[in-house]
């Protein structure tokens, strides 16, 4: 029975682990920008680390109370990096002038990108910025475009900031 155990919860160990690190690798690359990626990471490596936990703990034997703990806290992590994802936006979307959204029919998201056109960055950099593509990011400004009847960056922040 101890052998079927052992099998039955070696194999999601292992694999979580290789998931945790691998995630960890890939991610580690993405924070270095800003803060709020960092946080958000850290919190998301957290939460995936209490549920990597589980198995193991399962494994050793029958800890309750401390699996109930890790995944109170696992679930608790991601509750703050929602909250921190939702402070995040409301502090970025809403930095225009809110008549000038309202005059040309901006939605948010392509408020958060005329913000970065105004700062002068590329569309690629946007794109890595939103963590979108860079085809979305030049249909947004598209409809940017479209939307205040402007025919390049100038003009669009000419417009927008006067």
């Amino acid at each position: 029975m101890n052998f079927a155990r052992s099998l039955f919860l070696i194999f999601p160990t292992i694999l979580s682990l290789v998931f945790i690190v691998y995630f960890f690798l890939v991610i580690k690359k993405k924070t270095k920008r800003d803060r709020y990626f960092k946080v958000q990471t850290y919190l998301g490596l957290s939460s995936i680390f209490s549920l990597v936990m589980l198995p193991a703990l399962t494994y050793f034997g029958d800890f309750q109370p401390i699996t109930h703990s890790i995944m109170t806290s696992s679930f608790f992590f991601v509750t703050i990096m929602e909250v921190n994802s939702y402070l995040y936006r409301l502090k970025n979307t809403y930095k225009l002038d809110q008549d000038i959204a309202d005059l040309y029919g901006l939605t948010n998201r392509e408020n958060e990108i005329v913000l970065q056109i105004i700062e002068g960055y590329s569309y690629k950099k946007i794109a890595e910025n939103m963590f979108i593509s860079y085809g979305t990011v030049r249909k947004h400004a598209s409809n940017i475009f479209s939307k205040s009847d402007c025919s390049s960056r100038k003009e669009l922040i000419d417009k927008v900031c006067q």
